[in-house]
This record gives structure tokens, C-alpha cells and sequence, in this order.
């Protein structure tokens, strides 16, 4: 009786260290995709305040002007456009003193535009050289300028980090399914000998498995379940100590974050688990003790 408590004791030991290693793995990985998240949030930010400005001639009529406006409004390309007369474009480019301009060489120096800020997927070099150049193309306008070298740094550099994300989390996820991979077999490994004897009794190795396989998938439940609640905090506590931080790891996403994290805990949990225990089904006696 003793030694059956001790056994049982020892058993829910290993399954409780299993379930902490699985947790921890899994809460890195889920870590590494919501900073991911995070870093996607600030490029598409930073893509959206990017365009360019429609320069118009001063002698443009009020339905030209109209027929502009509309085209801004209808274009799937524009996230949000501005128009500025000449009096605005002076205020801004002068700090409000323009007057002074004025009064010096007699007239306005600056023409009406339209500032338009393009969506994220439009914020390249290709798709801005092939908007702006419709643009130069209408009437009543004189210069479209865009800051294609900036556009282009800017997007190698994300480029640049995608792919040391992508490296970084294909990285971890191999790693953790090593890990986990071992930490299970380790689990099993110290059931080999029941295994061994059920197959010498008749035991179907389906039958065998099915155990093996229901606890590890639920283990990796408990432990993707744990893992996403650590998540979720820690997105809770960077909402609420700093929320321009929080404002880049919206909900929508962290829940996305969370289930991918309790099935990809499943998957592994499983697959592991039928590794190991095919390993033992294979065995003979003497191969219970490599």
C-alpha cells in the first residue's frame, strides 16, 4: 500500500513538473508571437502616416477642385486626405506668420494641395510610384512630390525585422517541440514497463495508446490554458501601465494568441506522446532499459 501511494505521489510529481515545463514553452512562444503582434501594430501605424502631396495650380476652378475631392474620397488607396488652400500651405509652412512673408515680396508664394496618407499595403515604392503618376497625369496639377528613398528604407528595415521574427519564432517553435518532446517522453518512460506488459497480455497497441494520448492531450490543455492566462495578464498590466504599449496588442489579437496557444499545446503534447509510446510498443524487455 505504501509503496503504491509513493508511486502515485511520484507520478503526479512528474506529470506536475511535465505540465510546468510544457507551460513555460509555451507561454515563450505565445510571447514572442504577441510581440510580433505588437511590432506588425507599429509598422501598419507607421505605413499610415505615409503619402504624399497633390501640389494643384493656382488657377484651379471650384468644380475641378470638386471633382479632386471626390477622387480622394473614391480611391482605395487613401486612408485619410486633406485639403489646404494657399492661405493654410502658408500658415503651416511659415508657423502662422505669414504676413510677414507677404508683406516682404508682395504675394503668396505657395499653391493649394491635397495631403494624402495611403493605406498600409499601398506604402511601398511601386504602389506609390504607380498612384502618384495617375496623379500627375489630371488637370490642374502641377508637382506630385513623395519621398520614395524614405518609403523604401523604411520598408527593407521592416522587411529586414519580419524575417528576424520569422527566424526567431521557426527557432522556438523547434525548440519547444523538442523540449515538450522530451519532457513527455521522460513522462512515459517511467510508465515503459506497464506499457511492455500490457503488449505481452494481448493489449492492441491502439488500446495502449489511448491513455497515453488522452492525458497528454489534456495536459496540453491545462498547460496552453495556463500559458494563455499569463498572456492575457501580462497584456492587462502593459494596457494599464502604459497604454500607448497596450493600444498596439488589441484583444482581437491576443485571444487569436491564446487558442493558437492551447492547440499548438494539444499538437505537441500528442504528438510526443505517439513518439513515445510507438518507441516502447517497439521495444522488446531489453530494450526497456536504453
Amino acid at each position: 500500500m505504501e509503496k503504491n501511494n509513493n508511486n502515485r505521489i511520484s507520478g503526479i510529481g512528474d506529470r506536475l513538473t511535465s505540465t510546468i515545463s510544457v507551460t513555460l514553452v509555451l507561454f515563450i512562444l505565445g510571447l514572442v508571437a504577441t510581440i510580433n503582434i505588437a511590432f506588425g501594430s507599429v509598422e501598419r501605424s507607421v505605413k499610415e502616416k505615409m503619402g504624399f502631396s497633390v501640389v494643384l495650380t493656382d488657377s484651379v476652378p471650384a468644380q475641378a477642385l470638386d471633382s479632386l475631392r471626390q477622387s480622394c474620397a473614391a480611391a482605395q488607396y487613401v486612408s485619410s486626405w486633406q485639403f489646404l488652400s494657399a492661405d493654410d500651405v502658408l500658415a503651416l509652412e511659415t508657423g502662422g506668420n505669414g504676413s510677414e512673408l507677404v508683406d516682404q515680396i508682395g504675394f503668396n508664394p505657395y499653391a493649394p494641395m491635397i495631403e494624402v496618407k495611403v493605406k498600409a499595403a499601398y506604402a511601398n515604392v511601386d504602389s506609390l510610384n504607380s498612384v502618384t503618376a495617375l496623379w500627375r497625369a489630371c488637370p490642374y496639377v502641377d508637382e506630385v512630390p513623395v519621398n520614395t528613398e524614405m518609403v523604401g528604407n523604411l520598408q527593407r528595415n521592416a522587411d529586414m525585422l519580419n524575417l528576424v521574427l520569422l527566424v526567431v519564432a521557426a527557432t522556438l517553435l523547434l525548440i519547444s517541440f523538442v523540449l515538450i518532446n522530451n519532457t513527455v517522453r521522460l513522462t512515459i518512460y517511467s510508465r515503459r514497463f506497464l506499457i511492455h506488459t500490457m503488449k505481452l497480455v494481448g493489449a492492441k497497441g491502439s488500446f495502449i495508446r489511448r491513455p497515453f494520448l488522452v492525458t497528454n492531450a489534456l495536459q496540453g490543455v491545462v498547460a496552453g490554458l495556463i500559458a494563455g492566462a499569463l498572456l492575457c495578464g501580462l497584456v492587462a498590466w502593459a494596457k494599464d501601465w502604459y497604454p500607448a504599449l497596450g493600444a498596439l496588442m488589441p484583444w482581437s489579437a491576443t485571444f487569436i494568441v491564446f487558442g493558437a496557444v492551447v492547440v499548438l499545446g494539444v499538437i505537441i503534447c500528442v504528438i510526443a506522446a505517439l513518439l513515445a509510446t510507438n518507441r516502447y510498443l517497439r521495444s522488446d524487455y531489453d530494450g526497456m532499459f536504453d
